[in-house]
């Protein structure tokens, strides 16, 4: 007999892991490195240092589909996530600063390998008609958690130190993974350990260059739904002349509640109509939120309104995303974790790209370009795929829903 299948939002929230480690990496990092008298750009460098391994570690994907079960990986990588933060947060200071860099980006790394092992055993058993919910709880879990994670690290900064906040950071991943607990058993993998060169890659190359996927590289290498603008927001509230404390309470709890209904919203529209289309609109209209807000005075009114209504429009986008992969990989596919990772790099690797443009913006014409490069970029990126996405991603979800229908029938008449 078939397990039954957990509720979306249980499937969702066990991306928390990964929401915790990513959000705390963005924001509370630089928070805590700079508390303790290290100069801001030493502070961003070794931000940016952990979170590399969001683009290259898709090399190593290929070995989450051989030997162990996914869910074996996930609670191994999760684990060594879990020590490797904490253990970095544990030496963390200026004496010590390159070997707590090297410690948190072992953490980075496992995080991001814990979230395509899991994404890769959800493909196994979320149905089509739960796809688009499933994508918005994810980001709920994701954006929401990562920022309040932020959001409760940066309060109490001032009150407990880093050995501590370690520790909590380890308990809040290991937690995260009970909704884990009501997933259904991984299938095991067709690929053993000396096979990950070999045959693995060979399934992954048959796997991505199917017509779908690489119109699902299209979509997500360009950067036209990557909002990029959001990860600069805390560093531009002065712009808008906002106090401290107004960008710490709009970009911690209020984007964590944004955020959340936004995925939410993207979960919905993702369920009823074509998640390419949900990617691109909901790009799209956040780069007109972000022309609108270029042209508006610089006021702290605005700044609020901005943060909020773009990472809103981000939840949207992430969810699309988020069934979209699901949908692209289908069911059956033996090399699930690898082909996530690859679509994962895909879009990192253009919000990387947005992000430096938008700051290439930011030098030359202040937060106004900033905000016209973020907007301007990602229309000329999204009009054009629209085309795509209407004469190749009309029929695939239509089609799977065929199949799942087909598959329900064949089992009851058997």
């Amino acid at each position: 007999m078939t397990p039954p299948v957990p509720p979306a939002w249980v499937i969702g929230l066990a991306w928390l892991p990964f929401g915790i480690v990513v959000g705390f990496t963005i924001t509370a990092l630089p928070f805590l490195v700079t508390r303790m008298g290290i100069s801001l750009d030493r502070a961003a460098a070794m931000s940016a240092t952990v979170m590399t391994p969001t683009f290259w570690a898709f090399l190593l994907n290929p070995i989450l589909d051989v030997g162990l079960t996914r869910r074996a990986y996930c609670w191994l990588t999760a684990l060594v996530a879990a020590v490797c933060m904490a253990s970095g947060l544990w030496v963390l200071s200026p004496a010590r600063l390159g070997a707590a860099t090297i410690l948190l980006l072992l953490g980075e790394l496992s995080i991001v390998l814990f979230s395509s092992a899991l994404w890769g055993w959800q493909t196994e058993f979320v149905p089509e008609r739960m796809r688009g919910m499933v994508g918005g709880w994810t980001n709920v879990a994701n954006l929401g958690g990562g920022a309040l994670g932020s959001l409760v690290v940066m309060s109490l900064a001032s009150q407990v130190d880093a050995r501590r906040i370690g520790m909590g950071l380890m308990v809040a991943i290991l937690l995260g993974l009970v909704p884990a607990l009501w997933f259904p058993l991984p299938h095991q993998s067709k690929f053993k350990l000396k096979q990950i060169f070999v045959d693995a890659m060979k399934a992954t190359w048959q796997a991505t260059k199917r017509r779908e996927c690489l119109v699902g590289f299209a979509l997500f290498l360009a950067p036209a739904s990557s909002l990029a603008a959001i990860n600069l927001f805390s560093g531009i509230g002065r712009d808008f002349h906002a106090s401290d404390h107004v960008v710490i309470l709009v970009t911690g709890a209020g984007c964590a509640i944004s955020a959340s209904i936004g995925s939410l919203v993207g979960g919905w529209a993702s369920h009823r109509f074509n998640r390419g289309y949900v990617y691109l609109l909901s790009g799209m209209l956040g780069a007109s939120c972000a022309l609108v807000v270029a042209f508006l005075p610089h006021v702290p009114e605005n700044f609020v309104w901005l943060a909020l209504a773009y990472n809103g429009i981000a939840g949207v986008s992430y969810a699309a995303f988020t069934s979209l992969c699901l949908q692209l990989v289908g069911h059956s596919s033996p090399v699930a974790s690898t082909q996530l990772g690859l679509f994962s790099a895909s879009t990192n690797g253009a919000i990387v790209f947005m992000t430096a443009m938008d700051g290439l913006g930011y030098r030359h014409f202040g937060v106004r370009g900033l905000l016209l490069t973020d907007g301007l970029v990602s229309l000329a990126a999204a009009i054009p795929l629209l085309f795509l996405v209407r004469r190749y991603l009309r029929r695939t979800a239509v089609d799977e829903v065929a199949i799942e229908r087909s598959g329900r029938a064949a089992k009851l008449e058997g």
